[in-house]
């Protein structure tokens, strides 16, 4: 059985899969397989993923009708043999060293997860994600996550996972952003959770066919509603129901400050001041600051403070 499988969720990518399943194969770990799942694409993909399988014992194919990302990423969980599982979406691609530092990190600390840091790729810039060299219990990681809200500990393509950790645990299916709704109880059945200070996935952020507005709303939506599942997840447990409640709060606090910025309906700002301050939630030096100032005039003074520290 391989140590590790990679799970590749695939559909309509024929210009990005090659490069993609490159970058896998030229790992310097090389006890691997990769679970590569076509989930019913219209394009070439199939074919070009068909003629990898001929050429590369290691990869295995399957082809599905198409159900979404969450629901191609919860077959390959069923297909995998690793004792590790990575993930690593069809358009991306890692760097040759993205498998063997977050194994030997899960091997140096006796961690459930290690986290690398990623390159983002955009229209305008490429910008690198590290965190810092650290290794957290899986209490920590699951706070943090939750009252920070950083891209680095949402998503689930920067890390390498004991299989373990997924009994129990599936992506849903028919939501966007399902990184949200899936990697805090990943980090909450861990004992502890490493991060190394590399980035070494390469996260290619393309335009999507909706509108910014519309991915901006999906994407706050989504948060909001993560948190909310949050609270019930943890209801169990005041330290982490506490960090899943500060949650709710800074996704009120986003849909402001996005209403602010002209990306979202002005109409957020009055809906989510409200909320904000109707709310009883213990919070940080600087949301108590925040909250303040929305508090008189219809919240001007936060305006005004909002324009002044852009």
């Amino acid at each position: 059985m391989p140590t590790i499988s990679v799970i590749v969720p695939v559909y309509n990518i024929e210009e990005e899969i090659s490069k993609c399943l490159l970058s896998i194969l030229l790992q310097r770990f090389t006890d691997f397989e990769v679970i590569a799942v076509d989930d019913g694409s219209t394009d070439k993909s199939p074919k070009i993923l068909d003629e990898f399988v001929e050429k590369y014992s290691q990869i295995k194919v399957f082809h599905t009708k198409n159900h979404g990302l969450s629901a191609a990423r919860n077959f390959g969980l069923k297909k995998a043999h690793g004792k590790y599982i990575a993930f690593v979406d069809g358009d991306d691609y890692i760097d040759p060293n993205f498998l063997s530092k977050l194994y030997q990190s899960i091997v140096d600390t006796d961690s459930d997860i290690s986290v690398c840091g990623y390159t983002e790729f955009s229209n305008d810039r490429i910008k690198d994600f590290c965190p810092r060299q650290e290794v957290l219990s899986g209490l920590n990681a699951t706070k943090r996550l939750l009252t920070r809200q950083e891209n680095l500990d949402i998503v689930s393509w920067n890390k390498l996972y004991k299989k373990s950790l997924f009994k129990g645990i599936l992506f849903p299916v028919g939501l966007n952003h399902e990184d949200n709704f899936t990697t805090y109880k990943i980090f909450d059945k861990c004992e502890k959770v490493s991060f190394i200070n590399f980035p070494l996935y390469n996260y290619v952020r393309r335009e999507k066919s909706i509108t910014k507005k519309e991915q901006t709303i999906s994407r706050l939506n989504a948060k909001l509603k993560a948190a909310k599942e949050a609270k019930q997840y943890f209801k169990g447990n005041q330290e982490l129901l506490s960090a899943a409640e500060f949650a709710e709060v800074l996704s009120f606090y986003q849909f402001i400050d996005f209403a602010l910025k002209n990306e979202i309906s002005k109409s957020n700002f009055k809906k989510y001041r409200e909320k904000i301050l109707a709310s009883k939630v213990s919070l940080d030096r600087k949301r108590r600051l925040y909250k303040r100032l929305l508090s008189p005039l219809g919240g001007v003074p936060y305006i005004i403070f909002r324009k002044l520290v852009k």
